[in-house]
């Protein structure tokens, strides 16, 4: 009977602690789910925390940002697209895309289109043009360019007009980077890839052509002789302000900061023969130099330093009579001597007129009354001023009759001249 009860009662117990136990367990996997939740809860904000503040970005000093939003430019309240420096944010990728352009930064390009063909070893050579050259050129391998087709004198043909030149474009694109992202085609950015550096490779195509062109365009207006001598920095002028109007007419974005002649030569096929009329050049501007420091020179000291005003002056038929005798008081120098000196002469020639005048006029009453007797006096008065002025005097007197007398002067010979001494004079 115990027995029968006992098993009763352990019956009865065993589905009980069973139920404590399921119950134990059900709490703690519902407070290890809510846990869990909880974890996941925090996890997905630190998520959507971190991928907001990937919008976050920083645009460098010498940049410019534009915020792309599915594609479309995104501008501000002020209708400004462009992002200046700083720190800024915006809705992450791939719902905003930021594109940073290079704004203030001055970008290079080195043109050597129009250069001779050369070799890496030609390259670092120190003596370029004398490397390997070959009878002619080469207009496959080598670039150039044309000038305007001069003629020479006492030369046949006109192809004097082939040169070679290299270039280096500096450019911005601070005017409007908007334009610039809008019209100018930038491949997309790649993985690694620095943005900065897609645009160079992006653009440098469409640059070398416009500075090409531009090149071309303005080298047909010079001689070969002005662009490799006085008009250098008027041709980049010109290519560089052709090449500013076809970016501008594209609406690009870019300014040219400056273009610069890195080189400019003629071909090296031909190199002695424009060597020598260069010296032949030089050599006579040289000569044309020295003449007119000669004549300024000669003539300050004939005349002073404004002689040239002064003889303008009293050639021109309009200058009044006053004017012109003041012209010749500014004369200084030998011209302002010689001057003095014709003054000096012809207040002689004036005075030794009036005395002869008033000489031969108080003789006039004498003469009317015994002529021949004034006539024998001035002749005598004639004879001493004659001889006065004589070193050697001799007298002949009248041969008797009709007879004709025989006169003869002797004079001594030159003495020699000591050869042996003149040849020492001249040594």
């Amino acid at each position: 009977m115990n027995t029968e009860e006992n098993k009763t009662n352990t019956a009865d117990t065993r589905p009980k602690e069973q139920e404590t136990f399921l119950d134990a367990g059900s709490k703690s996997l519902s407070d290890a789910l809510r846990l869990c939740f909880a974890m996941l809860k925090v996890v997905m904000v630190v998520l959507v925390v971190l991928y907001l503040c990937s919008g976050i970005f920083t645009v460098e000093k010498d940049e410019m940002a534009l915020v792309l939003r599915f594609g479309k430019v995104v501008k501000d309240a002020q209708g400004q697209a462009l992002v200046g420096p700083g720190l800024h944010w915006s809705m992450p990728y791939p719902i905003d895309e930021i594109v940073k352009i290079p704004a203030t930064g001055t970008q290079k390009l080195a043109i050597d289109s129009f250069w001779y063909y050369q070799t890496a070893e030609e390259k670092l050579a120190e003596n370029q043009r004398n490397a390997r050259i070959g009878p002619t050129l080469n207009p496959v391998q080598d670039g150039y360019c044309l000038t305007r087709s001069d003629r020479v004198e006492g030369v046949e043909g006109n192809d004097y007009n082939i040169l070679h030149c290299k270039w280096q474009l500096n450019y911005t694109i601070e005017d409007n980077p908007y334009l610039f992202f809008k019209n100018v085609y930038v491949r997309k950015l790649k993985a690694g890839e620095v943005f900065s550096d897609v645009i160079r490779e992006s653009i440098t195509p469409m640059l070398t052509s416009f500075v090409e062109d531009s090149v071309v365009t303005v080298l047909v207006n010079y001689s070969i002789d002005q662009a490799t001598t006085t008009a250098k920095a008027r041709i980049a002028r010109d290519v560089k302000s052709t090449l500013q109007n076809k970016l501008d007419e594209i609406g690009s974005g870019i300014r040219v900061s400056d273009m610069q002649i890195l080189d400019i030569t003629w071909p090296r096929q031909v190199n002695q023969a424009f060597q020598a009329s260069i010296k032949a050049s030089q050599t006579s501007q040289a000569n044309v130099t020295d003449a007119r420091t000669y004549a300024e020179k000669t003539l300050s000291e004939a005349g002073g330093p404004d002689v040239l005003e002064i003889l303008e002056g009293i050639k021109s038929e309009d200058t009044p009579p006053e004017q012109m005798e003041i012209l010749w008081e500014r004369l200084s120098g030998q011209a302002q001597e010689v001057i003095a000196d014709a003054r000096a002469y012809r207040t002689r020639v004036v005075e030794n007129a009036r005395a002869n005048a008033d000489y031969f006029r108080s003789l006039l009453p004498e003469y009317r009354k015994r002529p021949e007797l004034v006539v024998q006096r001035i002749y005598q008065d004639a004879i001493e001023q004659v001889l006065a002025n004589a070193e050697e005097k001799i007298i002949v007197q009248p041969s008797d009759g009709d007879k004709e007398r025989e006169f003869r002067v002797l004079i001594n010979r030159n003495p020699k001249k000591d050869s042996n001494k003149s040849d020492s004079n001249q040594n």
